[in-house]
């Protein structure tokens, strides 16, 4: 891979993302700005990246893990090497352009990232609810983003779509970070919203998913967490909601857990497991399960309001 020279007159641009102030060789306008003058907590630049970590204590498919680092290899795109918690470094390949970059740093690395720094790094969006934050968790494409986007157009404002960053304050409340002030939607997803994909931005030019500017239905302060919802398709006709008591909501924690492969390490699961344990002690968790043949996202919204207590 060849990667762009990443010398001083290389710009930087400072964002804001997950309660980090990140400066960047890649412009992303994804990301909300940073306040003028702040301190970059971690940094994205281009460089080389190795094939191989030979001090690697687990590999997957596509990554490799060390202590305090991550390789994550995609053919045609890119090399990505986080390291401390602190730095992401892009050997990108010649061919790929900025969109096919950005799909896997805000993604994939993003999460090795948060994990390395010691957060509780679930896969779910999050809305606002009465000043506290709603989690949907699940597996991709079981409806997490649209279902947040749903309830976006009933006046809950976004927290995170996809990767929910959640850290303990000092009072040890556990609280959900605001991550980028957008969402990613499938074709027949804003078909069902009735949102118009004329003039949303691709994500990716081969995928059929756009994105969606939140403005100001973003969140942009972190929020105590109110309750989680674990989403599930099955192949009945009825929809289910069950509150889930003692070791179940531990196993939904670790079962939601994003990229639960990239924690190698015994002292980075043990960081996990600790503040998994919390949240579960804190907050209330549910199971959802919906008919697996069809959405029916109007059934999926009245069950959640309904048990939220509208």
């Amino acid at each position: 891979m060849s990667t762009p020279a990443d010398g001083d007159d290389v710009p930087r641009s400072l964002h804001r993302a997950f309660g980090l102030t990140i400066r960047s060789c890649l412009l992303l306008p994804e990301l909300l700005p940073a306040p003028a003058g702040a301190e970059p907590e971690v940094e994205i630049v281009y460089g080389s990246v190795p094939k191989e970590l030979p001090d690697a204590i687990a590999r997957g498919v596509r990554f490799q893990v060390a202590a305090d680092k991550l390789l994550l290899q995609v053919d045609g795109i890119a090399r990505y090497l986080v390291s401390d918690g602190r730095t992401i470094t892009i050997d990108r390949d010649p061919a790929a352009d900025d969109d096919d970059i950005k799909i896997f740093l805000l993604g994939s690395v993003f999460g090795a990232l948060m994990h390395q720094r010691g957060d509780l790094v679930l896969h779910g969006s999050a809305i606002e609810w009465d000043g506290r934050c709603v989690v949907f968790m699940g597996a991709s494409g079981v409806g997490k983003s649209t279902l947040a986007s749903a309830l976006r157009q009933k006046g809950h404002a976004i927290l995170t779509d996809d990767l929910c960053v959640v850290r303990p304050g000092d009072d040890g409340t556990m609280y959900a970070h605001p991550g980028f002030p957008q969402t990613k939607l499938w074709l027949d997803s804003l078909k069902q919203l009735d949102i118009s994909a004329k003039g949303l931005r691709r994500i990716r030019t081969k995928l059929e998913k756009r994105a969606v500017s939140l403005g100001d239905q973003f969140v942009t302060r972190p929020l105590a967490m109110k309750k989680l919802y674990m989403l599930r398709p099955h192949n009945r006709e009825e929809f289910t909601l069950t509150v889930l008591q003692g070791p179940e909501k531990f196993a939904a924690l670790k079962r939601n857990t994003y990229r639960f492969g990239f924690l190698a390490d015994i002292e980075g699961k043990a960081g996990h497991f600790q503040h998994a344990l919390r949240l579960a002690q804190q907050v209330p968790v549910a199971a959802v399960q919906r008919p697996s043949g069809s959405f029916q996202i109007g059934k999926l919204v009245t069950l959640i309001e309904t048990d939220l207590g509208i």
